[in-house]
């Protein structure tokens, strides 16, 4: 999972560094493990430092409405679930556009728990039963390695080369998995710097 988190950053800084392409730099911390409608919430603690990229809106998907692509790591500050993710987003402007509306979606993978075992399983002592339920309700398992991520952002364009963004970013695989889905939110204040030159 090391080897993910580190392949997926270094693509991150790849991508920054390239002059030739035109794109966003983005950096927030996150308020962790929130609850939220999809999610349950107050498992884990601390925060989630953000870092990523995302292209310019794409000519090449026109079909499916000129997309960006976005990249994303992800680290907790109390030892809790890192993960990496990618996927497309859209934006829409408003007010001019110093304003936008950003959602998108992706997949992830992650580095927290899955597979505690199921108090439900048939034949348990009580003692057993009660034990899995206890790490059921207190411990983030969050049911498969890899799972959707889905995304929403409300940014403020502040100059030509710098915005401002509330952002949310969940994790979960819609129970394709298993019941065990307790999602993961994330929502947090990100800077974002455009770089590169537009076509």
């Amino acid at each position: 999972m090391r080897r993910i988190l580190t392949l997926a950053a270094s693509g991150i800084l790849a991508s920054v560094a390239s002059p030739v392409l035109a794109g966003e730099a983005l950096f927030g911390v996150y308020q962790h493990d929130i609850k939220d409608r999809f999610s349950l919430g107050g498992f884990e603690k601390g925060q989630q430092i953000v870092a990523g990229v995302r292209t310019a809106s794409l000519d090449e998907l026109s079909f499916a409405f000129k997309p960006r692509v976005h990249m994303l790591v992800a680290v907790n500050t109390r030892g809790g679930t890192n993960y990496a993710a990618a996927g497309l987003s859209w934006r829409f402007n408003f007010v001019g556009d110093r304003f936008y509306f950003q959602p998108g979606i992706g997949a992830a993978i992650h580095t927290g728990r899955v597979g505690l075992p199921s108090p439900e399983e048939p034949g348990l002592s009580f003692d057993e039963q009660q034990r899995r339920l206890v790490n059921w309700q207190t411990k983030l398992d969050l049911g498969s390695r890899v799972l959707f991520e889905p995304e929403w952002s409300l940014g403020w364009k502040a100059t030509d080369r710098f915005s401002v963004e509330v952002s949310w970013i969940h994790l979960s695989h819609a129970q394709l998995a298993g019941r065990q889905n307790p999602g993961l939110g994330d929502l947090g204040l990100r800077a974002v710097y455009r770089y590169g030159i537009d076509r």
